[in-house]
């Protein structure tokens, strides 16, 4: 075995649920223009746009066979937000639409084939708002044709792209369409559970089902980016669902595309593998020493001497030399 694979195994063995991953893939743009148009002489001006598709594509494509490489068994990508409609111009939103076909043409097909992978497509309820005749409803109702079509197997990887989602209305659309015996089922569920817990993990069990059409567990890390230094959460679905509850949340300073295996293992290492300062009881007592206490209080009075340099989430722009 190779040590990618006796670390996948590790990895497989430390989540028998599936190690589940929320990825916002960020700076796509930038990815492009860093690896593909930094010498031209207006590198930020893309001629191509279709060239740019299949290019970004590919390293969807990479990025997934990592994290199933290393172990990964579901994944959940933020393809697109409902905002990017109209907070971008309307020919944006259009050219994004017409993308989307792109993660059901034939090399999409061929991709999930050869990594046995399962592709789901959640969020796209809100599509079918626009107007039968507009692109925006047609590849809603596209999308979730071909996952009627689609031949899903148990024990599959799973790929969910969040196209467009809006929780606060497939939850609506859930309830609204919950017959009556069903409700009154689910309400006796909870009302037999005997932890708050267990009422936060049934309630999950029910609506992520409803919202990812497959069973997914909690998601277990976020990985997104803040190349602008800002810190954002990207991913409505699981969010809402799980209220990040025991999530981990990761973030590169770079576009998340240029993320390679290096980088991907020393998340899932860290995140799996490595112990964390914490306190599962009152208080932290027998972690410190008086000389680790006066360290650490030192440390943080230099931190905070220096706001704009140590604050995250702070905005920052391109400098040049």
């Amino acid at each position: 075995m190779t040590d990618d694979q006796i670390f996948a195994a590790r990895v497989r063995e430390h989540y028998p649920e599936g190690l589940t991953g929320v990825f916002a893939i960020g700076g796509t743009r930038t990815t492009y223009i860093l690896e593909k148009n930094r010498f031209a002489e207006n590198p930020g001006h893309i001629e191509d746009f279709d060239e740019q598709s299949v290019y970004l594509l590919n390293r969807y494509w990479e990025f997934v066979r990592t994290f199933i490489e290393l172990g990964g068994q579901n994944l959940i990508i933020t393809a697109f937000s409902f905002r990017g409609f109209y907070n971008r111009g309307k020919e944006y939103g259009d050219l994004v639409i017409q993308e989307m076909r792109r993660f059901i043409d034939d090399s999409a097909q061929q991709f999930y084939r050869e990594y046995g992978i399962d592709p789901y497509f959640a969020g796209i309820d809100t599509l079918l708002l626009f107007e039968p005749d507009s692109p925006g409803y047609q590849m809603g109702q596209l999308l979730a044709n071909f996952q009627q079509t689609w031949p899903y197997q148990d024990g599959r990887p799973k790929l969910v792209w969040e196209v467009a989602s809006i929780p606060l209305y497939s939850f609506w659309q859930a309830f609204q369409q919950m017959p009556p015996e069903e409700q009154q089922a689910l309400n006796t569920e909870l009302i037999a559970q005997d932890s708050l817990e267990d009422v936060n993990r049934a309630l999950y069990r029910r609506f992520s089902f409803v919202a990812y059409g497959t069973d997914i567990p909690m998601p277990h890390f976020y990985l997104g980016t803040n190349k602008s230094g800002d810190l954002k959460w990207r991913s409505p679905l699981p969010l809402a669902l799980s209220g990040g509850d025991y999530l981990r949340m990761f973030y590169t300073p770079y576009p998340t595309l240029f993320t390679n295996k290096d980088v991907m293992r020393t998340i899932i290492e860290d995140l799996a593998f490595k112990e964390r300062f914490y306190s599962a009881k009152t208080d932290y007592a027998g972690q410190y020493t008086s000389e680790l206490a006066q360290a650490e209080y030192e440390r943080v009075m230099e931190l905070r001497s220096r706001p704009d340099e140590t604050t995250l989430g702070l905005s920052r722009r391109v400098q040049p030399k």
